[in-house]
């Protein structure tokens, strides 16, 4: 029997599968039960961390290993 791939992300250090390999920042909010009033961010070796909403779309495949994901509350400053 042929399985689905799965994908491994994790956010804020949980670990979460998705058997697609593009998640939107709104399939991610709804996935990690993410509220509307934290932001996401992408974390990417090395650059800055990549705001995503829930337009953007991540192709999961691009990673070398799990996507990792960090969420802050609205107006908080990043630490």
């Amino acid at each position: 029997m042929n399985h689905p791939k799965k994908y491994q992300l994790f956010v804020d250090g949980d670990k979460y599968e998705w058997e697609k390999s593009t998640i939107s920042g709104a399939e991610l909010r709804v996935l990690a039960g993410i509220p509307d009033s934290a932001e996401i961010f992408l974390k990417v070796p090395g650059k800055p961390d990549a705001v995503v909403t829930n337009d953007t779309v991540i192709d999961l495949e691009k990673h070398h290993g799990p996507a990792k994901f960090s969420t802050q509350s609205l107006g908080s400053q990043a630490g």
